[in-house]
């Protein structure tokens, strides 16, 4: 799904001041943490509920402590292990690349018309917001958990295909997309064909450089982006002069 959020849901997006803020926050281990404390507290409390008749009042309660007080102590600890996360949003998308000039023009592009929003599924809820890319005028996120933005002029090549070769000979679905330098990149296993399709076509419209294929021929060679994605990002640097 691809769609152009209203100023309304760009809002929401960056109510902190940041939209790539707000997607960074969408995981992390203290999630996982803070929901594994709840979990162990609710148990507690259910079974101390449910043993009050056959261990008296004090012996249920003292059973449920057992576990409701590590569970809050579990919970607030994640709390704070995903503060902290939080908190380094900015250099975890330096990591990848972007400088603070690029984090600074990410954020305003994101707010000018034109800005899509980028799903594999239906679903608009926070988590689901969490987890869309986006596409600007001059960058590209993909959907996904991570960190990872690209500048649209680094995008080499950008296709779906149904034949992403696997280890036991068998095929999968793969959306894929490479960058000119490193080894930085993109791909989902398995994505929604109709989705992947409209991703790649929405890059094409704004940077008709990216290859769009994964089988292609040029001046009568013909490439496999797959299976030799360096040969395809030497071919991009040639052809148009990034060498």
């Amino acid at each position: 799904m691809i769609f152009e959020p209203d100023d309304r849901l760009k809002q929401k997006m960056a109510k902190n001041g940041s939209v790539l803020q707000y997607m960074y926050s969408v995981s992390g281990a203290g999630k996982g943490v803070m929901a594994l404390g709840i979990m162990l507290a609710v148990i507690g409390a259910a079974l101390a509920a449910v043993l009050t008749n056959t261990m008296g009042t004090q012996g249920a309660v003292t059973f449920g402590a057992a576990m409701i007080i590590p569970g809050i102590l579990l919970a607030v600890l994640g709390v704070f292990m995903q503060q902290k996360k939080e908190r380094g949003w900015a250099q975890a998308y330096m990591e990848t690349g972007l400088t603070e000039q690029d984090l600074r023009r990410i954020e305003q592009e994101f707010k000018k018309p034109g800005t899509l929003l980028l799903s594999m599924d239906k679903g608009k809820d926070t988590n689901s917001l969490k987890q869309m890319g986006f596409l600007t005028d001059n960058y590209i996120k993909f959907p996904s958990l991570g960190p990872c933005v690209f500048r649209l002029e680094d995008l080499v090549a950008c296709f779906y295909t149904k034949k992403y070769l696997c280890q036991d000979g068998g095929y999968d679905s793969a959306l894929i997309a490479y960058i000119t330098e490193g080894e930085l990149g993109f791909m989902q296993r398995n994505p929604p064909e109709k989705a992947s399709l409209a991703i790649v076509k929405a890059i094409r419209e704004r940077n008709p450089r990216v290859i769009s294929d994964h089988f292609f021929s040029y001046e009568g060679k013909e490439y496999d982006a797959v299976k030799n994605p360096e040969e395809v990002i030497q071919l991009h640097k040639q052809v148009y002069g990034k060498l």
